[in-house]
């Protein structure tokens, strides 16, 4: 059963009581702080909390909010009481009632208790010898150093006193409250946009496992102790609310939120038939803005003075890549010049400019692993029967092999065509492989670039072997239409009805013409060197109308493209050309603008830096 907040909101106030007061006779029980011998007969919290006139306006909020009945019920809680003025009471008490009954927030989510009543409180008895020292943890999950004489950094006036359902201390003042990552967002100034987007993301869920059932009425269940757990997809990209890790957090600000939401939501057109697909567009739109803002401390050199790298980067061995800040606080660094917000988890920066380029998160440079079988796949019609069109094997690249270009992937998959007839002539003599482009965006512009090796990469031939001949082909586009046709043409029986249909190719595909600028191309036709590896720009400044990209689930992908050999039966009978495709990867670079795509170019040297 999944409920958010305000759902779960109204239960969580009575499982909140229920909770704490356990049915555990261990929790239950009365004992001496001294002896720890069981007695009977003592003052419950409550009782206790009543009696003393310089804890009377801590009892008035407690009483307001609900909590006097939490601590006369039996069950075993410890109770930090601060002794506050009349102001600072009115003043939780108001701020109660305004989120109560002005906000509509419920007790699960009101900060008058999370912040202050629940900040004060903890689970089971906890009496404290002179000598001691331990972490405790509140009820609001924060956690405190419990020594002797002191809780955190304030010293009891009294301490031990035994209540008949646990521990009570007294402070002369209230503790402080300090906020995780996540409770800071919503605390500091003029950051309460992303943090909405991440309280829409909040989920209650019932476990089952530790609720404890009253019986079956109407046929459901009903709980006497509903225990629930809190759930955020975002926190996949860093669990901010929790109290025992350490983050760093770059939160922008409302402009700067709005800012980037406007330039992001052109990226997130998707076709017309996904399901939600304005709240998709929406979401991923402000999931971009969030995605690399945060930073795990924990794993940080040198208290992050040298260098940061966010939560969704992945280090590879040999490999320095995107989402990484060199000396974040000096002049120039992504922290220089913002102030640092301590909270119980981390610390949050607030970001007043718009510090996170998009090219280094979300829409870096990516690339296809052409061993990858995800986005790939050898198909054909040969006749009236769907059959294969060829093998394709997958094979390594020893180590002993060094090329021109250094190459990241040290595998590459080998295309070589299936004859069918009894002659070249009469066959398939040519291998076809189809990709397709994952995570791409709407509104901006791709060049694409294919791989390939020569047949000595396998190691099984040397580099002056005759085998080491090139290869000709066509590349062929589809791209996906926003809403699919509805009925296909009598001529193209293979057509996709979901994508394009521009010309008379047999399944719709645009045959595409080699850059200018392409030394590998001319016209239709690719052909690489057969004797080093070959980057080949097989589109430069292609529009992609749609996008595939979603972080919080799947959608199809929107380019497609077919690579067939084109080779005379002449040339592969006197050994000058091969049918065999040889890719290592596909790798595509996005551009806002055409005009930035035809003016780019790819750096042969540094290969290793493009990654999916």
């Amino acid at each position: 059963m999944n409920l958010n907040i305000k759902q779960m909101a109204t239960l969580l106030l009575g499982a909140t009581a229920l909770n704490i007061a356990s049915c555990s006779d261990e929790w239950n029980s009365h004992y001496d702080s001294e002896s720890g011998q069981l007695v009977s007969g003592a003052p419950s919290l409550m009782e206790h909390i009543n009696a003393d006139p310089e804890l009377a306006n801590f009892g008035r909020v407690l009483k307001h909010v609900g909590y006097d009945r939490v601590l006369e019920s039996p069950q075993a809680l410890t109770v930090w009481a601060p002794v506050i003025t009349a102001e600072q009471a009115d003043s939780v008490i108001y701020l109660y009632d305004l989120q109560k009954n002005v906000l509509g927030r419920r007790d699960q989510d009101n900060t008058a208790i999370t912040q202050f009543v629940q900040n004060h409180i903890a689970l089971f008895n906890r009496s404290v010898p002179s000598e001691y020292n331990d972490s405790i943890r509140l009820l609001n999950g924060k956690y405190k150093v419990l020594t002797g004489n002191t809780i955190g950094d304030v010293t009891f006036q009294k301490k031990n006193v035994l209540a008949s359902n646990g521990i009570l201390y007294k402070l002369p003042y209230a503790q402080t409250f300090y906020p995780n990552v996540r409770e800071g967002l919503s605390i500091l100034f003029g950051l309460d946009s992303v943090a909405a987007f991440y309280d829409s993301f909040d989920r209650y869920e019932l476990n089952e496992s530790q609720s404890v059932q009253m019986g079956i009425v109407d046929g459901k269940v009903v709980y006497a102790d509903s225990v629930f757990d809190l759930s955020n997809r975002l926190y996949s990209i860093g669990y901010v609310a929790r109290e025992d890790s350490n983050y760093l957090f770059l939160a922008p600000t409302n402009e700067v939120w709005r800012r980037e939401y406007e330039q992001n939501l052109p990226l997130f057109n998707y076709v017309n038939s996904l399901a939600n697909r304005d709240s998709v567009q929406r979401v991923n739109a402000q999931y971009a803005i969030v995605r690399g803002r945060i930073f795990n401390i924990n794993q940080q050199k040198n208290d992050y003075n040298d260098s940061i790298f966010n939560t969704t980067y992945i280090r590879m061995t040999g490999y320095y890549g995107l989402n990484v800040y060199q000396t974040p606080k000096e002049a120039g660094g992504i922290l220089h010049g913002l102030t640092p917000w301590q909270c119980s988890n981390g610390i949050i920066y607030r970001d007043t400019e718009g510090r996170i380029d998009p090219a280094t998160t979300f829409q870096q440079v990516r690339y296809i692993s052409a061993s990858s079988h995800q986005h790939r796949m050898p198909q054909a019609r040969v006749g009236e029967e769907p059959r294969p069109l060829g093998t394709m094997i997958t094979r390594s690249i020893p180590d002993s092999i060094h090329f021109d270009v250094e190459l990241k992937d040290k595998n590459f998959i080998e295309v070589e065509p299936i004859n069918y007839g009894s002659s070249l002539q009469g066959g398939n003599r040519n291998s076809t492989i189809y990709f397709y482009l994952p995570n791409t965006f709407s509104n901006v512009f791709y060049n694409v670039y294919v791989v390939m090796v020569p047949a000595y990469a396998s190691g099984t031939v040397s580099r002056d072997d005759a085998s080491n001949v090139p290869t000709r082909f066509k590349v062929y586009h589809q791209q996906r239409r926003a809403t699919p046709r509805t009925s296909s043409t009598s001529t193209s029986p293979n057509e996709d009805l979901e994508f394009d249909y521009p010309n008379d190719e047999s399944d719709g595909s645009t045959p595409l013409t080699a850059p200018a600028d392409e030394p590998h191309g001319s016209g239709r036709y690719f052909e690489t060197s057969g004797n080093d590896v070959d980057v080949i720009c097989i589109a430069r400044g292609l529009q992609s109308r749609l996008s595939c990209y979603n972080a919080i689930g799947t959608v199809d992908p929107i380019h497609r493209f077919r690579i067939t050999t084109d080779v005379r039966p002449s040339a592969i009978t006197n050994g000058s050309m091969t049918t065999k495709l040889r890719i290592n990867r596909i790798i595509y670079i996005p551009f806002e603008t055409k005009e930035e795509a035809e003016a780019y170019q790819l750096d042969l040297s540094n290969l290793k830096e493009f990654r999916e």
